[in-house]
């Protein structure tokens, strides 16, 4: 299930390419958060990539 809700300001982690370090725009994960199945593919280089934290 996906729920989206309004937050207020926070610390953030920005998502980057591994491959070549072009930075996903307007995304960010909050400190601590749990993330499992998130993917993106880049814009620059083109490659897919699968986002999980521990």
């Amino acid at each position: 299930m996906l729920n989206i809700t309004p937050t207020v300001q926070s610390e953030i982690t920005k998502i980057v390419c591994p491959n070549c370090n072009e930075k996903v725009p307007r995304v960010g994960l909050q400190k601590d958060s749990k993330v499992q199945g998130l993917t993106f593919r880049c814009k620059k280089c083109g490659r897919l990539w699968t986002v999980k934290t521990e």
